[in-house]
């Protein structure tokens, strides 16, 4: 699981340091980030029940909380990645 989460930080890292310069690039981006934070709201939301065994209800209401905000950050990356998609200029083949 290390190797996952410092993969993960490295592919965050880049993207900090190096930010998407064309729409193409941005929309790839974005989806990627959309996925991810959608993938870590779903294992904040695993942890919920293990943290209120553990650790209390407390704990777990705060998990709760963590998991709703992951949950909001994906819809508001889907709703940029729809807006990015959007402002990409239409290539319109010829038959």
């Amino acid at each position: 699981m290390d190797q996952a989460l410092d993969a993960l930080r490295d592919r965050l890292a880049e993207i900090v340091a190096s930010p998407p310069e064309n729409s193409e690039d941005l929309v790839e981006t974005l989806a990627g980030l959309a996925k991810l934070s959608n993938q870590w709201s779903e294992a904040i939301q695993a942890l919920r029940a293990p943290t209120r065994r553990l650790v209390g209800p407390a704990a777990a209401a705060s998990v709760s909380v963590a998991a709703r905000r992951a949950e909001e950050s994906f819809i508001e990356l889907e709703i940029t990645l729809g807006d990015a998609l959007a402002a990409q200029p239409r290539v319109i083949r010829q038959p």
